[in-house]
């Protein structure tokens, strides 16, 4: 395979994926793909509809003939098919020139804030993705494709998760069912994958730093070589329930803090205050269906 050592990030949508993310991309060694690993396949809302088309065509049609699935599709919570040998390359080679492809701006920055990746750099660098939501699936395949990689499964408080999805218009009982079904996959996954690894959202937020030190660790990177650590700003719910940016003035803008500065960057009471936006009937519906499975990644209801 071209990609060696890859690092995968497994979340839920809206569960603090891009936060570990950038944690992981502060590491001079570790590059992006471009976009979110189903994103590489299926073009990005940033693309012209014209390479949106392309990517459609060219690296999502034959996956989906060959495996009769909508193999990366987030939406779909089920197994995945086995993938041929020859499908797998496929995938590999598309990933691994996602790294070239990645905007610079937001994504591949190398060293600093100012000094950027060489094609040479991104071509030696470990290659991260994301994979969000029904992706988890897809790790069985990815495992056996790589088996020298890293996998970090990011769970989140159900209940407080579930508060974003009810706000964009999915009902509780459909949220939990999400949640039941993508975190069942990650505890099964931690006990069969290796180098698995299963890393809470809260942790993340509370001690950022020793958080970092922590994945660095498990992913066998050298966190000698990282004297800043770089963040996205992204909005949050405040205490008002007001959706805000706290810092700067538009989305997936970069900054860089040394470790002890980063807890600023968090928002340590987002859990809390989206909790606080859920009726009751909300909460006892979610917890009917996906209570067993908050308490069995140490979650109390």
């Amino acid at each position: 395979m071209l990609n060696k050592e890859p690092i995968f990030i497994i979340a839920f949508a809206r569960g603090g994926s891009t936060i570990i993310m950038n944690l992981l991309l502060s590491h001079p060694n570790v590059c992006l793909s471009n976009g979110e690993t189903h994103k590489v396949f299926k073009g990005t809302r940033w693309d012209t509809m014209g390479m949106k088309m392309y990517k459609k065509l060219m690296c999502d049609l034959p996956i989906r003939i060959i495996t009769r699935q909508n193999y990366f599709s987030p939406r779909l919570l089920k197994e995945r098919k086995k993938v041929p040998q020859f499908l797998r390359e496929y995938i590999d080679s598309i990933l691994y020139e996602g790294r070239f492809k990645a905007p610079m701006e937001t994504h591949n920055l190398f060293k600093d804030e100012t000094q950027h990746y060489t094609n040479e750099e991104l071509s030696q660098a470990r290659l991260l993705t994301k994979a969000l939501n029904g992706l988890v699936f897809t790790m069985e395949t990815f495992s056996e494709m790589y088996p020298d990689a890293t996998f970090f499964s990011l769970i989140r408080n159900g209940l407080a998760m579930s508060e974003g999805y009810i706000r964009r218009g999915i009902n509780a009982e459909s949220a939990a069912h999400i949640f039941k079904t993508i975190c069942d996959k990650m505890v099964e996954n931690s006990k069969t994958i290796p180098n698995y690894h299963i890393v809470k959202f809260e942790d993340m937020l509370s001690e950022p730093a020793q958080f970092t030190e922590k994945i660095f660790k498990l992913a066998n990177l050298n966190g000698n070589q990282v004297p800043k650590i770089r963040q996205q700003t992204r909005k949050t719910i405040n205490a008002e329930g007001k959706h805000i940016l706290e810092k700067g003035s538009e989305e997936r803008q970069v900054y860089w803090y040394l470790p002890s500065e980063l807890k600023n960057h968090m928002s340590p009471d987002i859990n809390k205050n989206q909790l606080k936006r859920l009726s009751q009937q909300d909460k006892n519906t979610f917890l009917s269906i996906a209570g067993e499975t908050m308490e069995k990644v140490g979650y109390s209801v």
